[in-house]
């Protein structure tokens, strides 16, 4: 009997859960009280788990086992969490809340959150290293993090602070998300031994993925409420960033969002047929575009049709 996304993430959410807390980093050290604390604080109560789940079904889709790819599962939360710890102190986008908390470095003090964060990113290398695969998987995390990958959007970030717009801007800027949106859609399945063309496949889904979701992110910033996204609301015109919004408008911007997710559809249909486990991927996906919906309920055509970008279209040819 076939199984919806809903039933996966319900059979599985409490194994990793139990996997995460087993693999947290907590120091043995006689003095190291403070920073356990945090790292317990930063990985519970977790968010959604949406990028371990992810990375579970990647793997399974290229015929992987829920176990055996736990640990990637696991490394990618991790990865996760210290970027957001990271992303938060008031050096970058200083936010005092996450997930309706205290943000860790107000809850905990930067030093000790800056060194949960790095703990986090250590860690995530090391359940890395348990596979056959361990030297790829590694060189495709530091790639990720890296000053081309999530290190390098971050720092884009800082310096076009109202200083630039265009898709160049745009693109540089969205490295944080895109970056370990791939690597977390091709972790589980290279764990796995998938071959080339699944991995590609699984590569242009999550780059996909993360452009949806940054670009919904960018919405939810500017539609959305603290209490409903977790965190301080309107950061982008606070920090007069270039954004989604302000490049697009919000109906544009909002279809741009399909625009993507369609298109990592298309790519996943095309590669892996019609699995259950592409079908869950395309649902996560639609999920995190649907959140923005009734958001523009009040505004003209919310839903109007854009014209496929040249990408799209280039796809739909081939």
């Amino acid at each position: 009997m076939k199984i919806s996304l809903q039933q996966f993430i319900a059979e599985h959410r409490q194994p990793l859960e139990t996997a995460l807390n087993e693999a947290l980093p907590l120091s043995r050290q006689p003095h190291a009280r403070r920073l356990n604390e945090a790292l317990r604080d930063a990985l519970f109560p977790g968010g959604k788990r949406w990028r371990p789940v992810l990375t579970l079904i990647g793997a399974r889709l290229c015929g992987g086992t829920f176990a055996a790819a736990l640990p990637a599962a696991c490394a990618m939360e991790f990865l996760h969490t210290s970027s957001i710890i990271i992303d938060d102190l008031p050096a970058m986008d200083d936010a005092d809340t996450r997930r309706n908390r205290a943000a860790l470095h107000r809850a905990h003090g930067e030093d000790v959150a800056t060194l949960a964060a790095l703990a986090l990113m250590n860690a995530s290398y090391g359940l890395l290293a348990r596979y056959e695969s361990a030297s790829q998987l590694i060189a495709d995390a530091t790639r990720c993090i890296g000053s081309d990958g999530m290190i390098g959007g971050q720092m884009v970030d800082l310096e076009l602070k109202g200083a630039a717009s265009g898709d160049a801007a745009l693109t540089s800027r969205n490295l944080k998300t895109t970056a370990l949106l791939e690597l977390t859609m091709t972790a589980g399945a290279r764990s796995m031994g998938a071959c080339a063309a699944d991995l590609e496949a699984l590569r242009q889904f999550g780059e996909a993925l993360g452009m949806a979701y940054q670009i919904c992110d960018d919405l939810l910033d500017e539609l959305g409420d603290t209490q409903q996204t977790g965190k301080p609301a309107r950061q982008d015109a606070r920090h007069a960033r270039v954004s989604y919004v302000r490049e697009l408008g919000i109906v544009r911007a909002h279809q741009s969002a399909r625009q993507w997710v369609e298109q990592g559809a298309l790519v996943l249909r095309r590669q892996f047929v019609t699995q259950p486990e592409t079908e869950w991927l395309i649902e996560a996906a639609a999920q995190i575009v649907n959140t923005v919906e009734p958001k523009l309920l009040p505004l003209p055509n919310p839903a109007r049709a854009l014209p496929p970008c040249p990408r799209e279209a280039a796809l739909a040819m081939a």
